[in-house]
């Protein structure tokens, strides 16, 4: 708004010969001064603070380690129910509603499925069902939890009546799955973010009852579900060494570094519109710092901007 003021009151003290050319350049500047665009980016964050939440009181459940009072384990049915309401919220969710979990578990690895009910975990219009048989493993005490997922794990629209039932997770199934874990994460945010593979490492810091406490780290991008700019490109992310410890902060990440590229629509070639890195710090004021922009977005370098996770 700023600059369009600015680009007003030159306007009005020009010559008639460069009215033209001062119109054209205060329309340039405001196309690269355009605010990068967060909605993939908020969507990552999410789903990956929510499915480490997940993964922990997951292997607390199989550890015997004592469980946070809103979860339930029920050994008939082999399902963990965790209810979410406003003293024990989901990361970067205001949503009341519960979680429903199954796994199955060999060794020192296995596979969950989760469900949302009554969560709406993204926003907007897309409904986000579930994950089905996302792999993780204890790697050691020293190490914590390792857990990955995909796009094509991701569940959308109605879900699945399937989602929960393990019982026809066959060995050749398991097997392949758990050996994703074995893919090399990614440490460069321009690979990672066409990659669609999210890696996420927890550790429980020996508070079992206390999942907010835990130090969440994740490496990866692409889209969790379609997310359009304002310019008709396709949004992605990525978040390499992204810390997440709800309990230091629960507006933004405390450390590590992000990605959100815009697209243009229309398959490879890739046509960069804009793309922003941002820096996230263990100030909790809910937002993250431009320390790169391009594009579109080249007006932003330095600046901070808002992610409204909640």
């Amino acid at each position: 708004m700023a600059m369009k003021i600015k680009c007003r009151s030159i306007l009005y003290k020009l010559p008639a010969f460069l009215l033209i050319l001062q119109i054209c350049s205060c329309k340039k500047l405001e196309e690269y001064n355009q605010k990068p665009e967060l909605e993939s980016l908020q969507q990552g964050i999410k789903i990956t603070a929510a499915l480490g939440y997940c993964a922990s009181v997951v292997m607390s459940v199989i550890e015997g380690d004592e469980l946070p009072d809103n979860v339930i384990f029920e050994k008939n049915t082999g399902l963990i129910y965790i209810s979410i309401d406003k003293n024990h919220p989901l990361p970067f969710n205001k949503n009341i509603g519960d979680i429903i979990i199954a796994f199955t578990w060999s060794g020192r690895a296995g596979l969950m499925s989760v469900l949302f009910a009554k969560i709406d975990l993204l926003g907007g219009n897309t409904k986000l069902y579930g994950l089905h048989l996302m792999p993780f493993m204890k790697r050691s005490e020293e190490e914590g939890i390792y857990a990955m997922f995909e796009k094509q794990d991701i569940i959308v629209g109605n879900g699945s009546d399937t989602l929960l039932d393990m019982t026809n997770i066959t060995d050749v199934v398991f097997n392949t799955k758990v050996n994703q874990l074995n893919s090399e994460e990614p440490n460069d945010a321009f690979v990672a973010v066409k990659q669609n593979v999210w890696f996420i490492n927890i550790d429980q810091k020996n508070t079992y009852s206390n999942v907010y406490d835990d130090n969440i780290t994740v490496n990866g991008g692409g889209q969790i579900v379609e997310a359009k700019g304002a310019a008709g490109g396709i949004m992605y992310h990525a978040m390499i060494g992204t810390k997440i410890n709800y309990s230091i902060c629960n507006m933004n990440p405390v450390s590590g570094f992000a990605l959100t590229q815009n697209f243009k629509f229309g398959g490879e070639p890739y046509i960069d519109l804009g793309n922003s890195l941002l820096s996230f710090h263990n100030t909790c004021d809910g937002k993250a710092f431009v320390d790169v922009s391009t594009g579109k977005y080249l007006g932003y370098i330095h600046k901070y901007l808002t992610l409204n996770l909640n």
